[in-house]
């Protein structure tokens, strides 16, 4: 049996697809080019979907009419699929052969990790809302400020519904296609990949510096780095994508239910400005983070 994190666990299958015996860095050129163009045709689609059903694409005239906007919903359904999904998918066919080779997406899901993983993703945030106020410091937060504030701006809007079937609506657009797509591409894909020829760590950090760049909102940075950090030792130490889609899927979810529950009144919380944790706090959540980390690799060794 192999060690728990060591990389030699993603290589269990075989390769058989037409860039296999190519160089990893040839293969992460390829990566790249798939990517990049599928990202382009992605954002030209929803363009002209949300041209054909608005006569514009400004964000600020969007924002301006929240009861009319499921066409944006759809439009951002499919840049994600297109952008993120589609380019993970043909890039597995190309090394593997088969679209789940890659990433493990067919192993099976412990069961203890959905109360597990969410716990640790809960005792994070600790870490997470300080690195809000470090991101703050840095000069790339006010990158693209007017963007992000419109943005912003949009966000709200889609969140301002209470109908039930709205809510469904943006946990589908926001929360699950998300989490599928992204995870594919930057952690079942990029940082797989990145490992072949490079530190796992290293890898871990790069593809969460690329994971948060590709959002154009660095007034979160930071928090998206550690928190795309979190989804790869996920899955580096499981080596099944799922348990980084489900943690994923399990923030970005309890955003858009908080931001509900918000909107409603029946819970009063900023997800978009955090408090600075008190010194207290701060130590006494990320050392039951800690505990809950060792608890996962203790599990999973013994799973071994």
């Amino acid at each position: 049996m192999t060690e728990i994190g060591n990389k030699d666990t993603f290589r269990t299958e075989k390769t058989g697809g037409r860039i296999s015996n190519l160089s990893p860095d040839v293969q992460l050129l390829i990566w790249w080019g798939l990517f990049l163009g599928m990202f382009f045709v992605a954002q030209i689609v929803s363009s002209i979907v949300i041209v054909a059903f608005y006569q514009t694409a400004e964000i600020g005239d969007l924002a301006k009419n929240p009861d009319n906007l499921n066409p944006l919903r759809y439009a951002q359904m499919m840049a994600t699929l297109i952008g993120f999904l589609l380019p993970a998918l043909i890039f597995q066919r190309l090394k593997f052969g088969k679209e789940t080779g890659f990433n493990h997406a067919n192993a099976v899901f412990p069961m203890y990790l959905l109360l597990l993983v969410p716990a640790m993703l809960y005792t994070l945030y600790a870490v997470i809302d300080i690195s809000f106020f470090v991101n703050k410091w840095m000069p790339w937060s006010d990158w693209m400020k007017d963007a992000q504030q419109q943005y912003k701006a949009l966000v709200e809007a889609i969140m301002d519904n209470t109908s039930v079937s709205v809510l469904v609506l943006n946990l589908i657009t926001v929360a699950v296609l998300p989490a599928v797509a992204e995870e594919l591409l930057f952690r079942g894909s990029l940082q797989r990949l990145l490992t072949e020829r490079m530190n796992i760590h290293v890898a871990v950090l790069i593809s969460s510096v690329f994971f948060s760049l590709i959002h154009f909102e660095f007034s979160g940075f930071l928090p998206r780095v550690i928190l795309g950090m979190f989804l790869g030792y996920l899955f580096y130490y499981t080596g099944n994508i799922m348990v980084s889609i489900f943690a994923h899927l399990v923030n970005n979810g309890a955003q858009v239910i908080f931001m509900y529950l918000n909107k409603i009144g029946m819970y009063k919380i900023n997800v978009d400005d955090p408090v600075m944790p008190k010194t207290g706090e701060f130590i006494l959540y990320t050392a039951t983070f800690a505990v809950l980390w060792a608890v996962f690799i203790i599990l999973l060794k013994k799973k071994k």
